[in-house]
């Protein structure tokens, strides 16, 4: 008899719940609100628990709940920190968001994933100083369920830590001593997490690997797996330690004889479609198994697609559709079958429609980037606070209570006092607030025909951060994306209005997809959408150009030795967006929390003035590898992603360290991303004190 288990499920609550109070919690941070988001947290993690049950899965598993980052978890349970006080809940979100005591710790996307996770530093102070894990432990044991916890790999949490060179043996003597005190619960099978077996290591890594794993299999039963939907290459040292492995596998004699020796060969249905044909490829194979499960990461996957209304959905499954396709698996290999099962699979279809492009190429030439006019251009991102009147006024329209013009009319009055305020506080670039907007490539989805958006497909990026990325089976063209609201802003003001647009490459990582294989051509059709329509604001007389594109890191293969095709192909598509823009107008991006010293290359081939990027939470290191480049840039001088008010002192701070490392002339102000999430008092005092400092300089070098 085959069993069956599911790693992993969405931690956001089916109604975004965990989003609600967290975000209630921090703006009070009373006994109250703290006490609703503990119970609301116990909540979700006992929903997730429950649904295994329900399903009679082999390990019922625990730990895959977060608050914030789950990367965040661990540096707090083992004390990756400057820190010697037991740290709870309120100390925790210190450390990803700040305090006016506290700065936040750095932040970065998570291997090539869109996720963001809170960056290790530390590692010389380990000790036990939160039980929030092992408390979830005892939680489920007191129910009668004896649980199977989920901890990220300390190989995988070393690779992600700041700095490498720390000792690893503290870090395997904590994780041992977190070992022991799991199995002293009655818990004999650990999973370990290891997304670094999806990337090519080397002889060194392997050999640290080999080391800790050999060691622990002496303790308990471990089972390695890879939260991550690529395969791993790495069979030639995982066969020595003799673990039962839990990893991505393609639907190929070789790769699955290479897994032969091991006791478990686990099956990936998120890439995979049930027709006949891979059934009986399934069958085959996986007849003499004894345990199936879905090994990819399904916590960033929306809960359920029955609520959804787009008529492609018939292609699609979320989470609870691909636990109901592991059901039917498990019923297919037990040969247990009935006729509702075999129905289901006659009208499974793929869905496979022909995109078109055309076959001849302009070469598309780099301009030769300028210096700036002006001193010191105070420069916003591009997005403004949404208030409460904005955001009560879309679910309005939503729910068909508030009509179009209505609607349209309460944006416009929103964008009209946006400009007021801007010229109110100099800003020298303008923009209009993007009000108009939910989320920038959601936006951008509605207005392109062949993109389905949902209605409640969330899931998320970091924090309280949720998105709900499009899902693109075909790209044909597009409706009147910013005209609009363009035009209406010219009619206000005659000053210098910047044009944001999210770029094709971001659009995309942002997105589902139904075809890796094809991505690039989903990424030029973007890019030719993308290119008219800043052809049509040109024509209307804008100079000014910003494509967004903060996924530039994130967009390429996680392993490096394929970059070199991917980076000219993504640069391609990007300059592509551009081809039309004349020489004499500017050309903005925008990248955030990446790690620069990966794409510099890419960036300088990119066709663009200006770059601006976060830089406030990396106290404006990672400007250095731009001092040699040509272009002019945008560093972030405060941090919009911590409730932190900057004072005059911090900013002057800031500009300083700015510019000591990068040319005076090249240098653009602005925050570190948008600022949808700010309000009005908190910026009407920042700006105000950057004016003043930005105003001192200038009269000091005139």
């Amino acid at each position: 008899m085959i069993k069956s288990y599911c790693i992993n499920s969405p931690n956001i609550g089916k109604y975004r719940e965990l989003k609600k109070i967290t975000e209630k919690y921090w703006k009070f941070e009373n006994n109250d609100n703290l006490k609703k988001l503990i119970m609301i947290s116990k909540k979700i993690k006992f929903e997730k628990i429950f649904n295994q049950i329900n399903n009679n899965y082999l390990y019922i598993i625990s730990g895959d709940f977060s608050l914030y980052d789950y990367v965040l978890d661990i540096s707090c349970f083992i004390n990756s920190f400057d820190n010697n006080s037991v740290i709870n809940i309120k100390k925790y979100f210190s450390f990803a968001r700040g305090t006016t005591l506290t700065l936040p710790c750095k932040m970065t996307k998570f291997f090539n994933n869109n996720y963001h996770y809170i960056i290790p530093y530390c590692l010389n102070n380990l000790k036990l100083l939160n039980n929030f894990f092992l408390n979830d432990l005892n939680n489920i044991i007191k129910i009668g369920v004896i649980p199977t916890p989920i901890i990220l790999g300390p190989i995988s949490y070393l690779f992600l830590c700041n700095n490498k060179k720390f000792s690893f043996k503290k870090l395997f003597e904590i994780y041992i001593l977190i070992i022991n005190k799991i199995k002293k619960k009655g818990i004999t099978e650990i999973f370990f997490d290891e997304p670094i077996l999806c990337c090519k290591i080397n002889s060194n890594w392997k050999k640290i690997f080999i080391l800790f794993y050999k060691n622990i299999k002496k303790i308990t039963e471990i089972i390695i797996l890879s939260s991550f939907n690529f395969n791993i290459n790495n069979f030639d040292f995982l066969k020595n330690i003799k673990c039962e492995l839990n990893i991505n596998i393609k639907l190929n004699i070789n790769n699955y004889n290479l897994l032969k020796t091991n006791q478990n060969n686990c099956l990936n249905i998120i890439n995979n479609d049930l027709n006949k044909t891979n059934i009986l490829l399934l069958f085959n194979f996986l007849k003499n198994e004894k345990k199936i499960s879905i090994t990819s990461n399904l916590k960033y996957i929306p809960y359920n697609l029955y609520i959804e209304k787009f008529k492609n959905k018939i292609f699609l499954s979320f989470f609870f559709q691909k636990v109901n396709e592991l059901k039917l698996i498990k019923q297919i290999l037990n040969k247990n079958l009935n006729s509702y099962n075999l129905l289901y699979l006659i009208n499974f279809k793929i869905y496979n429609k022909k995109i078109i492009i055309k076959n001849k190429f302009d070469k598309i030439l780099k301009k030769v980037n300028k210096f700036n006019k002006n001193l010191l251009i105070n420069n916003t991102i591009g997005s403004f606070p949404q208030n409460k009147e904005i955001k009560i006024s879309r679910k309005q329209n939503n729910f068909f209570l508030l009509n179009e013009k209505e609607y349209e009319n309460i944006l416009k009055e929103n964008i009209y006092l946006c400009f007021l305020k801007q010229i109110n506080l100099k800003h020298k670039i303008l923009v209009n607030g993007e009000f108009e907007r939910t989320d920038m490539v959601e936006y951008f989805a509605k207005n392109i025909k062949g993109i389905d958006v949902t209605k409640n497909g969330w899931i998320q990026s970091y924090g309280t951060r949720y998105v709900k990325p499009p899902i693109i089976l075909n790209i044909e063209n597009s409706i009147n994306i910013t005209n609009k609201w363009y035009n209406f802003s010219k009619k206000i003001t005659n000053k210098k209005i910047k044009i944001i647009v999210s770029g094709p490459i971001t659009i995309l990582k942002w997105s589902f997809f139904n075809n890796n294989k094809i991505k690039f051509f989903f990424c030029f059709k973007l890019s030719e959408i993308i290119g008219l329509e800043l052809l049509k604001m040109q024509k209307n007389g804008f100079k000014i150009f910003q494509i967004d594109e903060p996924t530039i890191k994130e967009c390429l293969n996680i392993n490096k030795e394929k970059w070199k095709t991917e980076i000219n192909n993504f640069l391609f598509c990007f300059n592509n967006c551009t081809k039309f823009i004349k020489k004499n107008n500017e050309i903005h991006s925008h990248v955030c929390y990446s790690i620069f010293d990966d794409i510099i290359n890419f960036i300088e081939k990119m066709n663009i003035d200006v770059l601006s990027i976060e830089s406030t939470r990396e106290k404006m290191e990672n400007l250095k590898i731009f001092k040699k480049t040509k272009l002019n840039l945008g560093a972030g001088i405060y941090d919009v992603h911590s409730p932190i008010i900057p004072y005059k002192k911090q900013i002057k701070q800031n500009i300083v360290l700015f510019i000591n490392k990068i040319n005076f002339l090249k240098i653009f102000i602005n925050p570190d991303c948008g600022l949808k999430t700010r309000n009005w008092y908190e910026l009407n005092f920042t700006f105000l004190n950057i004016n003043n400092i930005l105003n001192y300089i200038n009269n000091i070098y005139y």
